[in-house]
């Protein structure tokens, strides 16, 4: 499912470019979820896109840490800071966070994920696998699925969506808290059909 891209104010989204390209810190107005509104200085790292929803890594005023996300369509107003470089996170590499869950939010937590699947994810993991790393191994002939998975991935809510979203063409063998996590959404799923 294609969403529609989210509304962002252009002047937002041409600071936050400015600010990036020029490497200096960024002023801005921000609503939080809640709709609390606060100002605050903050340290640009990376621009990502997350579905229809653009983020950017920065560091917040003065704090070293923690390095956080900033959904742009949160931004009311933005000014790039030109005469204030922004301050580099130490250590961050935006390939490695992406790698870690950190763009879903995710606190890179690693997991050994073993499934059983069928149907069209089993093709879809034979050609394009979770990690580099993925195992695959027949299931047998009496089983209702076709293949078993392995992989070391991080443990995120994209991963959990990506499950609940292959409905019964997956199960989830490993570890038990996300197979525990997994079957109960899906309880609660055959709960809403349950009483027609």
């Amino acid at each position: 499912l294609r969403l529609r891209p989210v509304a962002l104010y252009p002047q937002v989204l041409e600071a936050v470019i400015r600010a990036l390209a020029q490497s200096c810190a960024l002023q801005v107005l921000y609503e939080d979820a809640a709709g609390q509104r606060g100002e605050a200085v903050i340290h640009p790292q990376a621009l990502i896109q997350r579905g229809p929803l653009p983020y950017l890594f920065a560091l917040k005023n003065a704090e070293d840490e923690p390095l956080r996300l900033y959904a742009l369509h949160r931004m009311i107003r933005a000014q790039a800071l030109e005469g204030q470089p922004a301050r580099a996170a130490a250590g961050f590499d935006l390939d490695r966070a992406i790698a870690q869950g950190r763009a879903d939010f995710g606190q890179g937590e690693m997991i050994d994920l073993e499934i059983r699947v069928r149907g069209y994810l089993a093709t879809l993991l034979s050609a394009c696998p979770l990690t580099d790393e993925q195992e695959l191994e027949d299931e047998p002939e009496d089983s209702g699925f076709t293949l078993r998975v392995k992989a070391r991935l991080p443990s995120t809510g994209q991963l959990l969506r990506w499950l609940l979203g292959a409905g019964d063409n997956v199960q989830v063998v490993a570890p038990e808290t996300l197979r525990n996590v997994v079957a109960g959404q899906a309880a609660k799923t055959a709960a809403l059909y349950a009483s027609g």
